[in-house]
């Protein structure tokens, strides 16, 4: 029985039943039992058409409990539209091995959709594989060259490092960890030029041990060297903050002083020169002491320049040692004998 003729049966059944209710027609009597097995045939064919509906409609809850052919074939394919059901939950949820084996060609194009999306997702997998892989790569890549960075701004801070302390080195004396000689001359000019810029003055004192020689021949250039470390932290203490201390070569040392008149810096000279009269420095079994003879000048009052400043505090420093050692001189004075800006002489 196709569907053309169930519906054609259904529909005879149904106005079968609407004569008999409404009395237009009277049922035939059957002789025996085959009146009941009518009136059954008609129920169970009620029943398969309820059950047929219900499927055509999707619901696949109902049940049927008659058997025989056709029931059979209904709930076969109540069976199988469960289970395709349940496949195609299944493929819902990503299961992409699932195949149907049933339903002719549904069949084959549920499969074919299904191994299309099979097809794709591995496809997306593939690329989303080679797209974390890119990333990750792109991560170390990242990585590789923030290490070679701190490597590189490790080394620049070595660099930069070794640069200042040679730069230190190039411009301080060892023993004294003074200021040296270049560091003296680079610093000067750039004093003098604001100095002329500004409109103010700029003192130098250059200081020298008096006998330094004889304080090497007779305890040897260790103890000399002691005496010259001695004078190197007295400077470094007793000067102004903007005073810059110099070992100026030997046993000569140069004090720049910014902003300071002739008269404020030989003051101050005399009192570096009393203070390291009374210097007592400890040597083996004795106590070695020296005396400072000092020279001043001034800018722009005896140069122009650097050297002509210096050259002018030497000439000082020499009127100094000529009048006794010592002593303070200035440098207009140097000239005009002991009577000067001087401090008394020293018996040694």
């Amino acid at each position: 029985m196709d569907s053309k003729d169930f519906d054609e049966l259904s529909h005879a059944l149904d106005l079968m039943e609407q004569a008999w209710s409404k009395g237009i027609a009277e049922p035939c009597r059957l002789a025996g039992d085959k009146q009941e097995r009518l009136q059954k045939l008609l129920a169970d064919m009620h029943q398969v058409q309820a059950f047929a509906m219900a499927v055509a409609n999707g619901d696949l809850s109902h049940s049927l409990k008659l058997k025989g052919f056709t029931a059979g074939s209904l709930k076969t394919l109540q069976a199988n539209l469960r289970h395709l059901t349940w496949q195609t939950k299944m493929v819902a949820e990503g299961d992409l091995t699932q195949r149907v084996d049933f339903m002719g060609e549904f069949a084959e194009s549920f499969n074919s959709m299904v191994q299309n999306l099979a097809d794709a997702r591995e496809q997306l997998e593939r690329a989303n594989t080679l797209l974390i892989e890119e990333i990750n790569e792109r991560k170390r890549a990242e990585e590789r060259l923030r290490q070679a960075n701190e490597r590189l701004q490790t080394q620049l801070r070595e660099n930069e490092a070794l640069r200042d302390q040679l730069r230190e080195q190039a411009i301080h004396d060892p023993l004294t960890n003074l200021f040296n000689r270049r560091y003296l001359q680079e610093m000067l000019a750039r004093e003098l030029a604001s100095a002329a810029r500004d409109h103010h003055s700029v003192s130098v004192l250059m200081l020298d041990i008096d006998h330094f020689k004889r304080l090497n021949d007779t305890y040897g250039h260790q103890a000399g060297d002691l005496v010259l470390v001695a004078l190197g932290e007295l400077l470094s203490l007793q000067t102004r903050h903007a005073d810059v201390a110099c070992r100026y070569g030997g046993e000569e040392f140069v004090v720049v002083m910014p902003g300071a008149m002739l008269a404020f810096a030989a003051q101050r000279g005399e009192q570096l020169r009393q203070r390291f009269e009374a210097l007592r420095v400890p040597y083996a079994e004795t106590e070695l002491r020296a005396t400072l003879s000092l020279g001043v000048a001034a800018f722009p009052q005896h140069g122009e320049s650097g050297d002509q400043v210096l050259r002018a505090a030497d000439h000082a420093l020499y009127a100094a040692k000529a009048s006794g050692r010592n002593r303070v001189c200035a440098a207009e004075d140097e000239f005009a004998g002991p009577e000067g800006f001087h401090s008394a002489p020293s018996t040694n």
